[in-house]
């Protein structure tokens, strides 16, 4: 797909999405950093999109579009746009199946857990303590997965990424996944994207627990972290394609993960965020360059 147009995440862009389709347009539009963008197939289909948009801007000056504009926004319903929501979440659950399933499992584990303050229930949730007392380095490590039995051991190196411990705790996690997650699942194949996931689970878990010889974790802050270095990666790698994020959000991640290993190191699970994104990135560095290799 090639950026065709750039224009304010304000702009109701109904009118000009309808030219487009009626054109025989093929396109697509995600927002990115207060912008919507318009993705089309060929660089015929960019030259199209340009007077059709052009048009649209002209009209849109004349007022053309303003009593529509006023009609769509009239009563409460302009205010309180309900059935916007309800469309835009069912849209989001086709589009980005992985992501909502994780963000619906980890706000059933924050309610059985009462936000991590009754943590009995979801103590099978924890990470396998399997060599209690032992040194943090490579060869618990291996000890470690050495002495893994059976599929629970091993979901339970997984399990800890839903758990969470207050409720902003949660919500901030779960507004960067719905982010990260949606880019990068309208843009890549959601069984990717969900192996992927699972591969920074892992990693950002069993690098806190190694790190820490302590079970007491939780969180997809690991995760978050890793797809920041997902999509940067991919924009390193590819530096033409859909997934950016601007260099202004991922120096501010990078640095907020300094400064919580600086300020909260006791209450935050730093290593796994630091061990997610490493793998993120790992990943992100692999699929980008086979992208690149089957191009």
């Amino acid at each position: 797909m090639i950026r065709a147009a750039v224009v304010d995440a304000g702009l109701d862009l109904r009118p000009l999405l309808g030219a487009m389709a009626r054109e025989g347009i093929r396109f697509s539009v995600n927002e990115e950093s207060g912008s919507q963008v318009i993705w089309v197939s060929s660089e015929l289909e960019v030259s199209q999109t340009a007077a059709l948009l052009e048009q649209w801007q002209q009209l849109q000056a004349q007022g053309a579009f303003s009593n529509q504009a006023m009609t769509g926004n009239a009563g409460l319903g302009g205010y309180f746009p309900v059935g916007n929501y309800v469309g835009d979440l069912l849209r989001a659950t086709l589009t980005a199946p992985v992501t909502i399933a994780l963000i619906l499992a980890a706000l059933v584990v924050a309610g059985v857990s009462q936000l991590g303050s009754n943590l009995q229930p979801v103590a099978f949730m924890f990470y396998p303590a399997l060599n209690p007392g032992a040194v943090a380095g490579l060869p618990t490590l291996l000890s470690i997965l050495g002495d893994m039995q059976g599929v629970d051991d091993y979901l339970r190196t997984l399990a800890p990424a839903l758990l969470h411990f207050g409720a902003i705790h949660l919500v901030f996690n779960s507004l960067w996944l719905w982010h990260f997650g949606r880019m990068i699942e309208s843009t890549q194949s959601s069984v990717l994207y969900f192996l992927v996931v699972l591969f920074i689970a892992f990693v950002s878990n069993t690098t806190q627990y190694v790190w820490s010889m302590s079970a007491n974790f939780g969180g997809l802050s690991g995760v978050v972290y890793g797809l920041l270095g997902y999509i940067w990666m991919w924009q390193t790698v590819v530096p033409n394609g859909r997934l950016r994020l601007p260099p202004a959000m991922i120096g501010f991640l990078l640095v907020a993960l300094v400064l919580m290993e600086v300020f909260a190191s006791a209450w935050i699970a730093t290593a796994a965020h630091a061990g997610g994104l490493v793998a993120g990135m790992v990943a992100g560095v692999a699929t980008a360059m086979i992208h690149r290799f089957k191009r």
